[in-house]
């Protein structure tokens, strides 16, 4: 009777696991690792003291991003729909009988926002599914695992949203979405499942609560920022080995906000660039308040130049580290005015990358390009273009360009304007990767003086 039993259990074995082991990571899955892995880590980046040279601004390899990019360029022409597409489309569409609609996706510019928009490159609906299926989703014409095809989404692209909804079971769940698309010059429309990826939008309402608290922070007062790039105005004091705070905000670029005038009283990190605002002195220290941290704090003067103030807030680049999009906005007293809406993508947790850290921060330097190291060692690795310095070695940039050699020399191959990964799950090392063409926008937009970047979740 054992075995039997033995002999049962070894065929049901051999038949289970290479089902179950025959699957690759999806982006989410690593995503989540990373999260669990940010705490208690160790600063593995090589560093450098030399101006426009920073750490590898890379989460994963770039190549890893080229090879997703070249791959998903195969001639399928499925793509998102712009707004006005997509509200054409809305409106022609009727209910079916099959399914039962659970939410209708209708996100609209707030009455407060202009829409005054002087980069249309990449246009894409205010809604829409990220397919994040390994081999890409079918788009069916009906709810149902059964129906007939319509057409098939790449890995990684997008679809605008029309509706979520109730259809036939699949895979333990009911709930698929309505996708509008455009495939070549036809508009059309069908369901993709919920297991196939995630919706997103551009959250205008959170973006414009974000602009508007500091435009009400500026106008009670000059703000000041924090400064300590690279360590210049001294290493802050560390607790054991960890690279970050269990705020998440790193060691490298911060300086100690003590609770007191104290430093053997506790502390946390602010970031290089955060704005604060002055609130008085206290001997060797600064008393300063934090919007960003909803506090009070002791920071040693060093850590301050206080003769660089921000007393003006008007343009300001607000990026969604949740969704992976951003928004450009030009501050009116009497609103905003919309200049861009673009996807982008963050700095991972990782073991040789960081988040890309929430707060108000002053845009701080624009650079043409800067050149960053490979990891582990001081060689360089490549560059990125246009870029807007906001915190650290944290910039908003074009696409990185990996030098390559020709007889033992470097050579710039040109800039890449296009990765097929931009808006999809943060896969860089603190910045937010933009599409050339728009980081050369912002580069050239951004009043660096009155400038802002904030980053939201």
């Amino acid at each position: 009777m054992t075995k039997k039993v033995v002999l049962l259990l070894t065929v049901f074995l051999i038949i289970i696991l290479p089902s179950c082991g025959y699957r690759r990571e999806a982006p989410e899955d690593r995503l989540n690792q990373m999260q669990e892995e940010k705490l208690n880590k160790k600063d593995k980046l090589a560093k450098s003291n030399e101006e426009a040279v920073e750490e590898n601004i890379n989460g994963f390899d770039i190549e890893d991003d080229l090879s997703i990019t070249e791959s998903n360029g195969n001639g399928n022409n499925t793509s998102c729909l712009d707004q006005n597409e997509k509200n054409q489309l809305s409106k022609s569409i009727e209910p079916k009988k099959i399914n039962t609609i659970l939410h209708e996706y209708n996100t609209k510019l707030p009455n407060t926002i202009i829409d005054s928009r002087q980069y249309t490159q990449y246009n894409i609906s205010y809604d829409y599914f990220l397919i994040t299926a390994e081999e890409g989703a079918d788009v069916l014409e009906n709810p149902t695992p059964d129906g007939n095809i319509v057409a098939n989404v790449e890995n990684l692209q997008k679809v605008s949203l029309l509706q979520r909804v109730e259809g036939k079971e699949e895979e333990a769940s009911n709930i698929w979405y309505r996708v509008g698309f455009a495939n070549g010059s036809q508009v059309n429309e069908g369901y993709v499942h919920s297991t196939e990826g995630v919706p997103r939008s551009f959250r205008f309402n959170r973006m414009e609560e974000a602009v508007n608290q500091l435009k009400q922070q500026v106008a009670e007062g000059e703000l000041h920022y924090i400064s300590n790039y690279k360590n210049e105005n001294g290493a802050p004091p560390q607790k054991g080995e960890e690279a970050i705070d269990q705020y998440g905000y790193r060691v490298y670029h911060s300086a100690p906000a003590y609770d007191r005038a104290d430093t053997n009283s506790d502390y946390r990190y602010i970031p290089d660039g955060m704005l604060i605002r002055l609130l008085g002195e206290d001997g060797d220290f600064y008393h300063i308040g934090v919007p960003t941290f909803g506090g009070e704090y002791y920071v040693p003067k060093q850590y301050i130049d206080t003769e660089k103030s921000f007393n003006q807030l008007k343009h300001v680049v607000v990026i969604d580290r949740d969704q992976q999009n951003q928004a450009a906005f030009e501050v009116k007293d009497n609103g905003l005015n919309l200049i861009s809406y673009t996807l982008s993508t963050t700095g991972l947790p990782g073991e040789f990358s960081f988040e890309t850290t929430l707060g108000s921060y002053k845009a701080i330097v624009k650079r043409e390009r800067f050149e960053y190291l490979k990891n582990g060692t001081q060689e360089i690795a490549g560059y990125a273009p246009f870029a807007i310095r906001f915190t650290g070695g944290a910039y908003i940039h074009g696409v990185p360009v990996k030098y390559e050699e020709e007889n033992g020399e470097k050579v710039d191959p040109g800039i890449i304007e296009y990765l097929h990964t931009i808006g999809t799950f943060p896969r860089s090392n603190m910045c937010v990767r933009n599409y050339s063409s728009h980081a050369e926008f912002l580069y050239n937009w951004m009043d660096i003086e009155h400038g802002a970047v904030i980053v939201i979740e």
